[in-house]
């Protein structure tokens, strides 16, 4: 068995899937970002993995496994007791939004847990078909994009205030650096409006440049020049001020297109 063919890696291992599992295959060999990565499979189910996988390098959520003797495979591994926690949060979320007074407990999504929802959501099931659809359903997967618009305004809205205070202080430089900040989340929510919910940042221009036809040319160029800008901003203070304007502006657009988005620029937003 070659370990970088992901047909194979499947068939070896969908036969030690017992019926209450569920075998995706996820990351970017398989949604078109980079066909040439290394294939990774998700595996969710109750208890410890089935008999036949097991783990070469420690305890870890993503690990190196041994499938049926076969060549090392990278699999994830994540339990239903896991997922109905994280299905608890996400009711909560999904209250946040609708529910002004909840906000002020507005639940936190680790980057851990987002790419799971992420990879559950796009990964292409291998395995336990029903399951997954059941799991999709109970976590709100439809409605992911709008979770991850909410959490990177919230964001959002916290850096900005932190760069404004900065720039009270005269402290410039560091009022730099939390505009690139400013810019990151703006991409991340930008990108949650298009349907696209990878939390991973290091893909987020390439995917930026996938859909900028969706987002729209002018929140691509505005959110590109808040990134580019970053700490050494020619122009100083007047300058950062000027892209924090630039920044409102995408923000607005975030809202336009999820209107069902509560707008937290207003409130106190703690960094998550």
């Amino acid at each position: 068995m070659r370990s970088d063919d992901p047909k194979l890696l499947a068939r070896h291992l969908v036969p030690l899937v017992r019926p209450s599992d569920v075998l995706l295959a996820v990351g970017p060999a398989f949604d078109g970002r980079d066909p040439w990565a290394p294939p990774q499979l998700l595996l969710i189910g109750p208890g410890q993995p089935p008999g036949g996988v097991t783990a070469t390098v420690g305890a870890m959520r993503w690990g190196t496994y041994s499938v049926a003797g076969g060549d090392p495979v990278r699999l994830g591994f994540w339990t239903s007791q896991e997922l109905s926690a994280i299905a608890e949060t996400v009711d909560h979320l999904a209250l946040a939004l609708r529910v002004p007074a909840v906000r002020a407990h507005f639940p936190h999504l680790d980057l851990g847990t987002r790419k799971l929802l992420h990879d559950l959501r796009r990964g292409d099931v291998l395995a336990g078909a029903s399951e997954a659809r059941v799991w999709r359903e109970r976590l709100g997967l439809d409605q992911l994009h709008l979770y991850v618009a909410s959490i990177h305004l919230r964001r959002f809205a916290a850096r900005r205030r932190q760069a404004e205070s900065l720039l009270e202080n005269e402290d410039v430089e560091d009022a730099g650096w939390m505009l690139s900040e400013c810019g990151a989340e703006l991409l991340a929510a930008l990108l949650a409006t298009a349907g696209e919910t990878n939390p991973r940042r290091h893909w987020h221009p390439r995917l930026l440049r996938l859909h900028k036809e969706t987002i729209g040319a002018d929140d691509t160029a505005r959110v590109l020049r808040l990134l580019r800008l970053g700490p050494c901003a020619a122009g100083g203070a007047d300058a950062i001020r000027a892209a924090l304007r630039e920044a409102d502006r995408i923000h607005a657009g975030v809202l336009r297109r999820c209107p069902s988005l509560p707008d937290p620029s207003a409130r106190s937003a703690t960094v998550a």
